[in-house]
């Protein structure tokens, strides 16, 4: 064989080979989808699970994924079409049980993987909260000694309490009838209950990450509950075939690094038109895992 002609066969099987090792590579699964609802806090919490999971090595994007409910990303994550989706504890065992019964911590969450689909599953709690707080006037509250929700009825009786028109159903409010209040007044937005609780002549309910956000308000106060309303814990909802053991310790660090005010940060920065991607990306980088 001529020495041109055995050149050439080698350049043929070269290129064969790096043809070969290049479909190879195209055999590699696609990413984890993370779905989420359409409310800015979702959204970054979605974005900063897939970046979390990408960094780890298990790559992950929110492109493409379901946006709807969580009842919609439950039906999602059991046929396939959404590997995780950000939830809170409380709004899962609502949706999961007739007749929920735990209130928070442990008992909560045990209660909600009791519930779940076979082959899905949730892991740890972050340090984010969503749970409707009682917010007062910090004059208010100095003047009466209210450390917590449960000292409530300290109060005069007959304050008016404030929510957000589309906010909170009856059974949640049920848990600040402790603060003996007068009739439930519904407005518009979390601005206007903040303006009637500055007055000193009404009380207000807003979810936790809004307080986050009212604690900046000069003489606001959001008062703790060491039971009712329920827990509203964020929580990572999973199909289990889809996460190996690196990815759920990524999950884990988030988890241990997340607080209700780094998503109520982000969810502010989402809501005014920022890239849900960027702004996870932006977490990581001021020295998160």
């Amino acid at each position: 064989m001529s020495h041109p002609l055995r050149l050439l066969i080698s350049c043929v099987i070269v290129v064969t080979t790096v043809l070969g090792l290049t479909a190879c590579g195209d055999d590699a699964p696609p990413p984890l989808l993370i779905g989420s609802s359409d409310d800015p806090a979702m959204r970054a919490a979605a974005a900063v699970y897939a970046a979390g999971l990408t960094r780890a090595g298990t790559p992950a994007t929110t492109a493409g994924a379901p946006v709807g409910s969580d009842a919609k990303l439950m039906e999602s994550i059991t046929t396939g079409e959404v590997d995780l989706f950000p939830a809170f504890t409380g709004d899962l065992l609502t949706q999961l049980s007739a007749h929920p019964s735990a209130m928070a911590g442990e008992e909560l969450l045990a209660e909600v993987a009791r519930a779940l689909p076979q082959g899905v599953a949730v892991g740890d709690p972050t340090g984010v909260s969503n749970r409707p707080q009682l917010v007062v006037s910090s004059e208010l509250r100095e003047r009466y000694g209210v450390a917590t929700l449960q000292d409530c009825a300290a109060f005069p009786p007959g304050l008016p309490l404030v929510v957000v028109d589309h906010d909170l159903p009856e059974q949640t409010l049920s848990a600040f009838e402790v603060c003996r209040p007068g009739p439930v007044e519904r407005v518009d937005d979390v601005q206007a209950v903040l303006n009637r609780v500055l007055t000193g002549q009404a009380l207000g309910v807003l979810p936790a990450l809004e307080t986050a956000g009212a604690a900046e308000v000069h003489g606001i106060s959001a008062l703790k509950s060491d039971g009712a309303p329920r827990a509203q814990d964020l929580v990572p909802v999973y199909r289990s075939a889809a996460l190996g053991k690196s990815a759920l310790r990524a999950l884990g660090r988030i988890a241990g690094e997340l607080s209700t005010a780094d998503l109520a940060a982000m969810a502010d920065r989402v809501a005014n038109g920022e890239d849900p991607g960027a702004v996870a990306a932006g977490w990581f980088g001021d020295g998160h895992s």
